[in-house]
């Protein structure tokens, strides 16, 4: 019976049980042969403690009997680190609830932790290889200058040479002849022996001492089931488990990114083969790219390309050009003939090669295409995906389709060519059409700067207006200038170009600057005041402060308007409905929003007394009058009064 207890704590301990049940028990406790107890790193509980050890689990829910899937309470009654186990994935993609990782990452001890694989975690400790199991416990201690994964219960490890180390800690004798080794998959193992010759071993090789493959000049890993095997300076393919060899002929062999396909050169070019040695593109190509997001990969030759999806081995007509296929699954190819169409990621031919260039597929799914036009050269315009022209095929160039459906567009058009407009030639001009072909900004030609006025169409908008910039090509990033067109109709709403735009969005209307003074437009692009003002408007209780050319200050109104004639040398903010003004000296006045002479225009100053919110009037003799915040006089009042009544009779 102590036999029994010792055996059952040794294989909760290591993590080989989960659970016994009552035959198991028998069966150990009938066994002839007595108990082999190991010794390990740790300290086996001792049997003889006066209380029982108590095995609690975690869950109700059945356990499993594979050690390598999962920890519990069970398995883990050992663990001294009070550490939580947690539900993850090991390296082979199966659930596991096991001891965090991260916990031994963040120690500086480790320069390696990698994640479980078998039921065991590979860690590199103070410069040396061992394993942790999966309740976190160091059950093969780090003393291996190497170390592979665990392969079906055994481990590759090399301290002086090479040797097989179980999950319990056993080691085999050092291997003969091997120099270097690589665990794979179903407990064979890649190594390298003292002639440089290269084969597989499985897991009894410590006994047999033989190789369970041919012995190789060199071998690559393809994947986890496929290698690359040298002979006599050829490449073949070798598969695990099948132990034949297909034909070796290849230059080299590469994995290509994709399972069960691989990259063969032959003579300096490369093709593709199957994990059967297949060949699915012959080495006719330079590169072969990556797989992109669609499957595909593309082999480019010296006066061909060629594309193949990697999931079903559709190979495409071989063309002089075929790029990537854009987010719509749509790429241009180029033919024998060197004209341009289109193809689908299906492979199907949208566009037979026909047009001399074709760029990317915008707005309203149409195509900007060029084509020679008998009689009148190569011209552009836009196609949908089924060939039909939207916009007609007539233009020198084309722009970007923006969102709204505006476009730029070059054409030929009659110019003035001197300053007197007496002499007519043509030039090449901008202007802006929707995507129905409908002009929206007409060509600049007057001279001097017929044809050289550029517009640019923009996705910005202004109070649902398009933003569309004019330029010259030498100041497109400085001194361009900025046009409205409505979104709703395409109406143009500036009369003209302005050097800025600015939306107020409680008042709708603009603010515009052309030649360095400010005017204002309302939402028809009707001039609400001429670009007349010096200063950008300055907000004051819904009122705009502005300088007019000739120096003097004013205000604009909520709309825009004019209200406050810009009659004024200095002119304050609004304060509660009044500000001071002034007409020059000894002409300190008070208005309110409508310009009414609050305090008329004959006083040497007045102050705005913000605790108090009152307004300190003074004349030329100093006398003092005091208004409050609604205007109204508080201080010498009857003077004031007749002050204001002189001034009233004089302006009538």
């Amino acid at each position: 019976m102590k036999q029994l207890c010792l055996a059952i704590g040794l294989l909760a301990y290591l993590g080989n049980a989960n659970a016994f049940s009552s035959a198991q028990l028998a069966s150990l406790e009938n066994k002839s042969e007595p108990v082999k107890i190991l010794k390990f790193n740790q300290q086996i509980p001792s049997t003889a403690q006066s209380e029982p050890i108590k095995i609690v689990t975690e869950s109700t829910k059945p356990v499993s009997n594979d050690p390598t899937k999962n920890a519990n309470t069970v398995t883990c009654f050992n663990n001294k680190s009070g550490v939580g186990l947690t539900q993850s994935k090991d390296l082979d993609g199966r659930d596991i609830l096991a001891f965090p990782l991260e916990k031994l990452r963040q120690n500086v001890r480790y320069g390696f932790v990698e994640n479980y694989k078998h039921g065991f975690a590979r860690i590199k400790k103070d410069g040396v290889f061992g394993f942790i199991n999966l309740c976190g416990d160091e059950i093969i201690a780090c003393q291996f200058e190497k170390a592979e994964n665990f392969n079906e219960e055994k481990a590759l490890v090399k301290r002086v040479g090479w040797l097989f180390i179980d999950n319990i800690g056993v080691e085999s004798e050092e291997l003969q002849n091997i120099i270097d080794a690589k665990a794979l998959t179903k407990g064979l193992s890649l190594v390298k022996f003292r002639n440089n010759q290269m084969g597989l071993i499985d897991n009894n090789y410590d006994k047999t001492n033989k190789p369970v493959s041919k012995l190789y000049d060199e071998i690559i890993v393809l994947s986890d089931n496929t290698l690359a095997v040298k002979i006599n300076q050829k490449w073949g393919v070798f598969k695990l488990g099948e132990g034949a060899v297909a034909e070796a002929n290849f230059d080299l062999i590469e994995p290509s990114g994709r399972e069960n396909l691989f990259k063969v050169y032959l003579n300096k070019k490369v093709g593709l083969i199957n994990s059967n040695g297949e060949i699915l593109w012959k080495p006719d190509f330079n590169v072969i790219t990556d797989v992109d997001v669609y499957g595909f990969v593309k082999g480019i030759g010296e006066s061909k390309q060629q594309l193949i999806n990697v999931n079903d081995f559709r190979v495409s007509k071989a063309y002089k050009q075929i790029s990537d296929f854009d987010p719509r699954g749509l790429g241009i190819i180029q033919g024998e003939n060197n004209l341009f169409g289109l193809v689908d990621k299906d492979l199907k031919t949208i566009l037979e090669p026909q047009f001399n260039t074709i760029g990317a597929i915008g707005e309203f799914d149409l195509v900007p295409v060029s084509k020679e036009v008998v009689g009148k050269g190569i011209k552009h315009g836009f196609i949908n995906l089924k060939g039909v022209e939207v916009i007609p095929l007539e233009y020198e160039n084309v722009g970007k389709i923006n969102k709204k459906g505006l476009l730029v567009v070059k054409e030929i058009v009659s110019c003035n060519l001197d300053e007197k407009g007496k002499k007519i030639g043509t030039c090449k001009a901008d202007k802006v059409i929707d995507v129905n072909g409908s002009t929206v900004i007409l060509p600049i030609t007057k001279y001097p700067d017929a044809g050289k006025i550029n517009y640019s169409v923009t996705d910005s908008m202004i109070h649902n207006c398009i933003v569309v910039r004019a330029y010259k090509n030498e100041d497109k990033n400085k001194y361009a200038k900025f046009m409205l067109v409505r979104g709703e109709d395409f109406k143009v709403l500036t009369p003209e170009p302005f050097d800025f735009v600015q939306a107020v969005s409680k008042h709708q209307f603009f603010f515009v600057r052309l030649n360095g003074l400010w005017g204002t437009l309302d939402t028809t692009g009707k001039y609400l005041s001429k670009c007349q003002f010096k200063t950008a408007p300055m907000a004051s209780e819904g009122y705009y402060l502005v300088q007019h050319d000739n120096g003097k200050y004013g205000y604009l109104d909520q709309r825009g308007k004019l209200q406050v004639s810009p009659d004024y040398e200095t002119l304050d903010s609004f304060k509660n409905g009044f500000a001071i003004a002034s007409k020059g000296e000894n002409q300190v006045g008070l208005i309110n929003k409508f310009n009414a002479k609050i305090v008329p225009f004959v006083f040497k100053d007045i102050k705005y007394k913000e605790s108090t919110k009152e307004y300190e009037v003074l004349d030329k003799d100093n006398n003092r009058y005091v208004l409050n915040q609604q205007g109204e006089c508080n201080t010498n009042c009857q003077e004031l009064e007749a002050i204001r009544l002189k001034a009233n009779g004089v302006n009538n």
